[in-house]
């Protein structure tokens, strides 16, 4: 990189979810990450960079600087695919961490309230199949979509992109916790 110049908020969150899956793979935790983008309900696209079980190796680093930007963010059905996924997972603590930077949209949706009701009724479904969502936007007028979807304890909020590695490893402390 440029001495001085600017990392995009795409790179930031790739690593930051880097950092997350060597620290969780270090502790002997088991990690996926995965990517998601929307373009129209009919084509919410979803990547599986890193998969439960599987190392975090070079190979999975390397998926997760491939992932491209692009267009917009279906939150709930992310949310809702990322819980099917995690229902294989025998473990008494399953949790989903969204990293976002700013509320659900998608081009073909007019009503801004609409896909943050979806997000907040995939937690919920979520929560009764036994899978808890946390999340972290990097977004400083994030705090009252999060609480919607989320609920009041579990996000936090990266007023810049700079602050999404404190965040995230203060959320990931607090689940290691748990």
């Amino acid at each position: 990189m440029v001495p001085g110049a600017q990392r995009s908020v795409l790179a930031m969150v790739k690593e930051a979810a880097i950092v997350l899956a060597r620290a969780a793979s270090a502790s002997g935790h088991r990690i996926a990450v995965h990517g998601f983008s929307s373009d129209t309900r009919a084509c919410v696209n979803y990547y599986r960079l890193l998969d439960f079980g599987v190392p975090f190796d070079d190979a999975s680093e390397h998926a997760i600087w491939s992932l491209a930007g692009q267009y917009s963010t279906r939150m709930g059905a992310a949310l809702r695919h990322a819980t099917n996924c995690l229902r294989a997972e025998v473990s008494d603590h399953r949790a989903i961490i969204v990293i976002t930077d700013g509320a659900p949209s998608d081009v073909d949706v007019f009503d801004k309230d609409y896909l943050i009701q979806d997000a907040q009724a995939a937690v919920h479904d979520g929560l009764r199949a036994g899978v808890a969502s946390y999340g972290i936007a990097i977004d400083p007028g994030a705090a009252a979509y999060m609480r919607t979807i989320l609920g009041h304890a579990n996000f936090r909020i990266a007023n810049e992109p700079s602050a999404l590695p404190a965040q995230l490893a203060a959320l990931y402390a607090r689940l290691a916790a748990a």
